[in-house]
């Protein structure tokens, strides 16, 4: 790996997440891998995850019982369709949905639920994909929810339909939309109109509304709230603050839909079978769930978040230019979030520089470039999500470091 290598090809390239010694609450360093690590063998460097729940980096660590459930779960031979519809009962149960299945991720959700809503449950027509002659071919999508993510709903043959207000949308439904989709993201931010009113321009033309929700976890209230809106297709990541296997998500709504969803992926021979998901993603995801519903305090979770994050501030106190600030969002999945910001003619120092100097470190360290997050903001991001204890004191003894010698 380059030295000279920019932050996004660094990202881009497929990190691995960090395997490290954590020290405790006064400690102030530690090895990057333990020796003869998985990642020390294959000389991947590893990395202190300062950013968040990100695919390049490897989204996220799984709970302890996740892998103990997995582990138990890969020592048997099962038939996949009996587990996912015994699993797919309980997460109905857990989330008030009418029905839900486990898929190979969120995107993978995604495709599934443009499946249903195009060809549906029918082998023959399922079997035509992409080829939607004769079929609904659109999704009438908000302007502001167009990304590179919706490659989900156009590698099944859609055509997305942009509108902005409520009038827009209702002008654009037509004979061949197949249904609505909102997404909710910080990436998305600045639509017209909530979910509650997508829903409800979906019912009045008799179509169903397909959700992205892969990341809108915290709060925990969204695994019901969202199913409680009758929102009747929605996707949710398995692998980022849930804590569940990485390559796993899951698809909740309506009975028909996910029964329509559940015939085009495997273990079927269809058009989604590339999404393929195992015994052990379906079990660690619904344990994922358990937990995440009945065995976490998300309070405690939350306080020590901003208990991290103030440790930051704290350790970068007195260093010449050098201020902190919480980010503002509207988007409560990704707050809190602090940002280390300074002079940066004064220290001769930019922001880019400091980025590299973290990541090209030891232990390396991801942190956020504010400049290119949505919403954009200032300086160097400090997210907590999948800070270990006290690797916020590394993260802040690193910054003053660099900063202090500048300075």
């Amino acid at each position: 790996m380059s030295p000279t290598m920019t932050r996004r090809q660094l990202l881009s390239s497929g990190l691995a997440l960090p395997l490290v010694t954590l020290p405790g609450r006064n400690g102030a360093s530690a090895p990057s891998a333990a020796a003869g690590s998985v990642y020390a063998r294959l000389g991947v460097k590893t990395y202190i995850n300062a950013y968040g729940t990100l695919t390049t980096l490897g989204g996220t660590l799984m709970l302890p019982e996740v892998k103990a459930a997995m582990e138990e779960a890969s020592q048997h031979f099962i038939e996949i369709h009996d587990l996912q519809a015994k699993v797919g009962a309980r997460l109905a149960e857990l989330t008030g949905a009418e029905a839900a299945f486990v898929t190979a991720g969120a995107s993978a959700a995604l495709c599934l639920a443009t499946c249903a809503v195009t060809a549906g449950g029918d082998p023959a027509t399922i079997d035509r994909l992409p080829n939607l002659e004769g079929m609904p071919s659109e999704i009438v999508i908000q302007k502001a929810h167009l990304n590179s993510y919706d490659h989900a709903f156009r590698m099944v043959g859609t055509r997305l339909v942009a509108a902005e207000t409520a009038d827009e949308v209702r002008a654009a439904i037509g004979p061949k939309t197949a249904a609505l989709a909102m997404v909710l993201s910080h990436n998305s931010l600045g639509h017209e109109l909530t979910l509650e009113e997508m829903v409800a321009i979906a019912h009045a033309h008799d179509l169903p509304l397909i959700l992205d929700a892969a990341a809108e976890l915290p709060p925990v209230e969204n695994l019901r709230t969202f199913v409680a809106t009758g929102a009747d297709l929605i996707a949710f990541s398995g692998g980022k603050n849930m804590r569940g296997p990485q390559c796993s998500g899951m698809l909740l709504g309506r009975k028909d839909l996910i029964a329509a969803a559940y015939v085009n992926a495997a273990p079927y021979n269809r058009f989604a079978r590339i999404a393929k998901v195992g015994k052990e993603e379906i079990v660690g995801l619904l344990t994922a769930v358990e937990i995440y519903l009945n065995g976490r305090d998300h309070a405690a979770e939350r306080r020590e978040h901003h208990a991290m994050l103030e440790r930051v501030a704290t350790r970068l106190e007195g260093l010449p230019t050098v201020f902190t600030e919480y980010a503002t969002n509207d988007d409560y999945s990704h707050s809190p979030r602090l940002t280390v910001q300074w002079d940066e003619q004064a220290l001769g120092l930019t922001l880019d520089q400091v980025m590299r100097q973290l990541e090209d470190g030891e232990p390396g360290i991801v942190a956020t470039d504010m400049t290119e997050y949505r919403p954009a903001w200032k300086g160097v991001g400090i997210f907590p999500y999948n800070l270990q204890p006290g690797e916020e004191l590394i993260v802040a003894d690193r910054l003053r470091e660099i900063l202090g010698r500048s300075a």
